[in-house]
């Protein structure tokens, strides 16, 4: 992943809360709390901001021992963190129905429920670090990176569509006053899936040239 958009790695604990305004993550305006189930106050849109800064980090950061696997992992705690932000938004939007329309609500739950399913599938179709780094072929090498790469689409477009419920409902509203913060890492969110999905091109040719010649290889090998 070449993101460079400086998302920030932590997660929004009591420390980072009280000092955001130092590091200019609130955009010059307070912050905007929701409360969770447990009556807590949550900042939905730095808790979406946060979980990109999970698993959008650029390529020179990552550290030198990381396994093929890693950033797969990285990126389910990306989907999580943002599970948790769309719940937030999911129950808040239940417990005030006259201002949310329930299909909009019901919309955000699929969408959150797809890509766990998606997610589900990546994580069980990539082999083990010890797999990929022993056997003597290229395959493996990319089946991680296929399987990352997609998870990287799936994870972006969730935060996507968290954002969008989040700007119909309390952007647009004037309610939250981050707007230029907002459509900064909604912008880096969409730059991110828009690569990712670039290289998604190339792998959908060279798993269609690899299919193509698997056949004819097999082809090949049945004629007397």
């Amino acid at each position: 992943m070449t993101n460079v958009h400086p998302f920030p790695k932590e997660r929004i604990g009591k420390s980072a809360k009280a000092n955001r305004k130092e590091r200019g993550l609130a955009g010059g305006y307070p912050a905007f709390h929701l409360p969770d189930i447990h009556n807590e106050p949550v900042d939905v849109l730095m808790a979406v901001i946060q979980a990109g800064g999970l698993y959008l980090t650029p390529t020179a950061e990552r550290p030198a021992d990381d396994l093929p696997t890693t950033h797969l992992l990285r990126t389910i705690d990306g989907l999580n963190a943002l599970t948790d932000a769309a719940n937030v938004l999911i129950d808040y939007a239940m417990r005030h129905p006259a201002e949310f329309p329930q299909e909009d609500v019901d919309s955000l739950a699929r969408r959150g429920e797809q890509a766990h399913k998606v997610m589900h599938k990546l994580d069980e179709m990539l082999p083990s670090d010890d797999f990929i780094m022993t056997i003597d072929s290229y395959g493996p090498d990319l089946m991680a990176e296929y399987a990352t790469n997609a998870a990287i689409i799936v994870v972006s477009a969730f935060a996507l569509d968290i954002m969008a419920h989040y700007d119909e409902s309390f952007i647009q509203t004037g309610k939250d006053k981050r707007k230029a913060m907002f459509r900064d890492f909604q912008g880096a969110y969409q730059e991110a899936q828009d690569e990712c999905l670039s290289r998604s091109e190339g792998h959908e040719f060279l798993i269609k040239e690899l299919t193509s010649a698997q056949r004819a290889l097999k082809k090949l090998l049945k004629e007397p």
